[in-house]
């Protein structure tokens, strides 16, 4: 009985464990999931790296001044499947972005979609048809 006793205590103590680490990864407890904004501006630098990808670029405001942006999205593994590369974007390059805006505000977004200044979409793999 002990023994049953302490398996299900180790087993609620690794749930309970887990879930902030579940939270940590969830769209929604950063984002406006069912809203979409575009963004455009210039790479300052891009880190495809676990556990998301990021990337940072400058936007240029309505009143002039330069927001210094963050853009996140899933990880390389994933992001392999989907076209995309290390190389994806060169710092000064500018680019458009289309994602879920932060919950707070602030200057970050979850790329949803992302376009080359010619409008080329950055990640389609070949063949596939746009998401």
């Amino acid at each position: 009985m002990a023994n049953r006793s302490t398996s299900v205590i180790l087993l609620i103590i690794g749930a309970a464990a887990a879930w902030p680490a579940s939270a940590h990864h969830s769209a929604p407890a950063f984002y406006k999931v069912n809203e979409r904004v575009t963004v455009s501006g210039t790479v300052t630098e891009f880190r495809f790296s676990n556990p998301h990808a990021i990337l940072k670029l400058d936007i240029t405001g309505d009143d002039g001044a330069v927001e210094h942006w963050t853009a996140e999205t899933t990880s390389p593994s994933v992001l392999r499947r989907r076209g995309w590369s290390a190389e994806s974007f060169t710092p000064g390059e500018k680019v458009t972005l289309e994602g879920m805006p932060s919950l707070d505000g602030t200057y970050l977004i979850r790329i949803t979609r992302a376009f080359r200044e010619d409008g080329t979409e950055i990640g389609v793999p070949r063949g596939a048809p746009n998401e």
